[in-house]
């Protein structure tokens, strides 16, 4: 037998540790119990609590051995008497060594532990009994054993061992000394087999043996095993796909180009790669678990690049893996950890893993990207810039054209000595249209003729000619820059021309149209303190339910558009402001309500804009007995909604009547959203950020 012995001894009893500084990984509990065994304060019962194959049981029989060794008490054994060999082949008759799982019942423990505790020992110096597993001991042994632990005869010692103390009851933890032994690191693992390998003759690889520490989970004793298996499979030379087909490990090279296939979001390419690795018979439970270590190890090298010691054998890769990090956000990654876990659960409870190992994969490859906020500000004041660039590159040469035909025009005619009026004749029923304000260039041609020429204001039209007014007020505005008029505007006139700015914005920005036409023109006004070129403030007044339209009417590119509409019809440089009106119905006034009912009387030239933007006064003029023009702009307000208001015309109809209140009815709502998906504004960020934004 003793032949048979010596012919094979397996790696892990063969490198068993035989003293306190040879146990890997344990030095917090290897170190207390030196100081305590030289301190002479050694405890009659320990716990010791830990994962499988970490020194437990090892440890125990080190400290029975510095115990009874004939040097001893003494923090390093001899191993070379008798108590010390026989400590080590586990033959001592003064260390018991007693398996909890299999003697776990109160009568076991009377007859293998009672009964014996109160003879002295027959050749060592103490008595010692190692009981492994202790946490499978019922409640009855426990309790059995419990008056024997916390008085035991001078001459015994307790150690439990176990993997649960959680199952131990907490009389007996409270009689022991408990030590928690860890859990041993990968690079640890990694270095004690390669000592082993170089001095048994084995040429392994070190990725081989990184696998091998990948898969026992920190249990030494574990990779001894598979290092038995491994050197059988492939001989004294091994290397990592070796290593990886006799253990069926899925290679690490497969968890990156799986990464690779998710960054370049190509699903054909990842499902061919989820039927090579199910083809090749691989656990689906245990790649779903590499897929999420190698994101884990992603994460880490993202936040954190200097820290290779939190990848533990992963560190052997660390340039690909940071190659690869450096190929998604953090915020990716984090999302990517999340459904591989979600993957990870569907795998275990499905009876067709292969079909959610799939779906995993697909929602991987076809995960938006996240958006850093700062690169979206960063992105959007750019775009601003460059759209505040292009405007006024095209305002600067729309200046310059007409200041080279303005002073075309002065120097061609002789200035008069006298200053010159030029007047229209207000039986024409036209509203004058002032040519637009001349830009530098201009004042420096005009600056050259002898006496500047002036224009004089002219009469604003009657509202008793609103129809024939608004015809010419068209054919006036086509011809503005050939008929320079009055730099000045009243409320009344600016009022009358509102309505072809609304129709032309709203051409341009059916959206930004529809929200303006809910804005009231409530002044007409040079600034105080204003030059003889200032822009004239048009101030917009909102009902206070309309917080959102003022806004969007405040936003840089919506006020660039309403203000260059507003100069090209009216003539003259104007600056538009917006005001919240906390009435319901700040602006209902007289002259308002009459040229609204003259208009509507006046006959069919009207359009339904100017419709639509009376609307308000016509409400009120109703409130003060005359139904029909209120109810003739209702019906026709309520038709105009017709074609974008995905309805019926008896529902607009009823949903109209209340036009002063804060909320908006069914068809202007619908128009709205309508409007804001067609924004050319909307579109451009959209189409700018083809991914998904995250703010938390």
């Amino acid at each position: 037998m003793e032949g048979w012995a010596l012919a094979y001894e397996v790696t892990a009893r063969k490198w068993r540790p035989q003293e306190f500084d040879g146990v890997i990984g344990q030095e917090h509990v290897t170190t207390t119990l030196k100081n305590a065994i030289q301190a002479g304060q050694i405890a009659h019962a320990y716990l010791f609590a830990g994962p499988r194959g970490v020194g437990k049981t090892t440890t125990a029989r080190i400290l029975a051995k510095a115990l009874n060794c004939v040097d001893g008490p003494t923090v390093t054994p001899c191993n070379v008497c008798t108590f010390c060999r026989e400590i080590s082949e586990g033959r001592s008759v003064d260390v018991l060594e007693i398996d909890g799982a299999s003697n776990n019942r109160v009568e076991q423990v009377r007859t293998h532990l009672l009964e014996s505790v109160k003879y002295t020992p027959s050749q060592g110096k103490h008595k010692i009994y190692i009981i492994d597993e202790v946490h499978m001991l019922t409640k009855e042994a426990f309790n059995a054993l419990l008056k024997t632990l916390e008085e035991p005869p001078a001459h015994v010692y307790f150690i439990f061992a176990t993997t649960d103390p959680r199952k131990v009851i907490p009389t007996v933890l409270s009689r022991c000394q408990r030590f928690d032994f860890r859990r041993i690191s990968g690079p640890t693992i990694v270095d004690h087999l390669a000592m082993i390998s170089e001095k048994s003759g084995y040429d392994v690889q070190r990725e081989a043996l990184a696998l091998i520490a990948r898969r026992v989970d920190g249990s030494m004793r574990d990779a001894e095993s598979l290092l038995d298996q491994v050197v059988a499979f492939g001989g004294e030379a091994l290397t990592a796909g070796e290593a990886a087909e006799v253990l069926g490990i899925v290679d690490q090279d497969v968890y990156f180009e799986l990464l690779d296939i998710v960054a370049e979001q190509d699903v054909p390419k990842g499902l061919e790669l989820v039927d090579r690795i199910f083809g090749q018979g691989h656990d689906l439970e245990e790649i779903v678990l590499g897929i999420l270590e190698h994101l884990r190890n992603l994460l880490v090298v993202k936040a954190a690049p200097e820290a290779e010691v939190l990848i533990g054998d992963a560190a052997l890769a660390l340039d690909r893996f940071r190659e690869q990090a450096g190929r998604f956000e953090t915020e990716d990654l984090l999302r990517l950890s999340q459904l591989a876990t979600q993957m990870e659960q569907s795998v275990k409870t499905s009876a067709l893993p292969r079909v959610q190992l799939e779906t995993g994969v697909v929602r991987m490859i076809r995960i938006a990207r996240s958006v850093q906020l700062t690169d979206v500000m960063a992105r959007l004041s750019e775009m601003a810039r460059r759209v505040e660039t292009e405007e006024g590159g095209a305002e600067e040469g729309g200046a310059g054209d007409g200041g080279e035909a303005s002073g075309t025009e002065v120097s061609g005619t002789e200035a008069p000595e006298t200053p010159s009026s030029q007047t229209v004749d207000s039986t024409a029923g036209t509203a004058p249209a002032p040519s637009p304000a001349p830009d530098a260039n201009a004042d420096q041609s005009s600056a050259t003729s002898t006496e500047p020429s002036t224009v004089t204001e002219l009469p604003a039209a009657s509202s008793e000619s609103s129809p024939e007014s608004t015809e010419s007020a068209a054919a006036s505005t086509e011809s503005s820059a050939a008929t320079p008029t009055s730099p000045k505007l009243d409320l009344r006139e600016a009022r009358n021309r509102w309505p072809a700015i609304v129709d032309e914005i709203t051409r341009q920005r059916n959206g930004l149209g529809i929200l303006l036409a809910e804005a009231v023109l409530s002044d007409c006004s040079l600034p105080d303190d204003a030059g003889p070129e200032a822009p004239f403030r048009l101030t917009l007044r909102f009902e206070s339910g309309h917080v959102f339209h003022m806004q969007q009417m405040e936003k840089r590119e919506n006020k660039s558009l309403i203000q260059s509409e507003s100069t090209r019809v009216l003539g003259i440089p104007v600056r538009i402001e917006c005001e919240i009106d906390e009435s319901a119905a700040a602006y209902v006034t007289k002259p308002k309500t009459d040229d609204a009912g003259a208009e509507m009387t006046g006959g069919g030239g009207s359009t339904a804009a100017e419709i639509t933007t009376q609307k308000t006064d016509d409400a009120a003029a109703s409130m003060s007995g005359d139904d029909d023009p209120a109810d003739d702009a209702g019906a026709d307000d309520a038709g105009a909604g017709l074609d974008e208001y995905p309805g019926s015309a008896e529902e607009i109809v009823s949903e109209t009547p209340d036009t002063t209140t804060a909320g908006k009815t069914g068809g202007q709502a619908a128009n709205t959203r309508a409007g804001a998906a067609k924004d050319p504004a909307v579109r451009k960020i959209v189409e700018a950020f083809d991914g998904q934004i995250v703010t938390d």
